[in-house]
This record gives C-alpha cells, structure tokens and sequence, in this order.
C-alpha cells in the first residue's frame, strides 16, 4: 500500500466529515419537513395537497444514523464501514439516476460517494493502526 498509516487514515477522516455533513443537511430537511409538512403541487390538470411529515420523520432518522455511521467509521468499526458503503452506495445510484436533471450536482455526489466508499473500503481498519503506533 501507497502512504504512511497516517495518510491513509486522513481518508478515513474524510469520510467521517463526509457522513457528518451528510447528517447535519439530513437532520435540517428533516425538520424542515415535519415543521412545514402541508405542500400544495400545482399541475396542468390538478392540484395535489400532500402531507409530507412521514417523509420528515424518515429524513431525520436517516440523518441520526449518519451520525452513528461517522462515529462508527471514525473508531473503525466493522457494521459502520458496512453501513456506510450501503448508504453512499444507494447515494450513488440515486444521484446516478437523477444526471438527466441535475447533471453537475449529480456529478458531485457520485464523485464523493465513490471517494466515501472507497475510504471506507481501503482504509477503514487504519485508524486503528493510527492510534497504536
């Protein structure tokens, strides 16, 4: 392997950063949905009045496990590291879904969470190795 330990768990720490920031916006949508959870659409044909504080609840736990997952990855814990491949997995695939729409900013999550899973996968375990030399 390339680097010392010390590069190498600098990548952990990215993603940990990665999965912290991802937390606090996911936590923020959250709240923003449960607080302000009555939306009216407005199409050619109709008019949609939707509830969305279930969609509230879900973000905001979803957010909460964000912050588990960067404390597990951060002390190398091996349900984390599993947890948060899955996680920036599926951000993967749903930013990959969403090119047509979104291209750049499309772009920038599938970039980041390639580099997430990548870390993760890579150098998970070094953080460890870190702290005992």
């Amino acid at each position: 392997m390339a680097g010392t330990t010390e590069e190498r768990s600098s990548w952990v720490l990215f993603s940990t950063a990665v999965f912290i920031v991802l937390g606090v916006f996911n936590v923020i949508y959250g709240l923003t949905m449960l607080l302000n959870d009555q939306w009216v659409i407005f199409t050619a044909d109709t008019v949609w009045y939707l509830d969305i504080s279930a969609w509230g609840w879900i973000t905001l736990i979803i957010g909460l496990l964000q912050f588990l997952v960067a404390w597990g990855v951060a002390n190398a814990e091996m349900w984390a590291r599993v947890l948060g491949v899955v996680a920036a997995s599926i951000a993967l695939i749903g930013a990959f879904l969403t090119v047509p729409y979104y291209p750049w900013w499309s772009i920038t999550i599938m970039v980041l969470a390639g580099m997430v899973i990548w870390a993760v996968t890579v150098h998970g375990k070094d953080v460890h190795e870190t702290a005992g030399a």
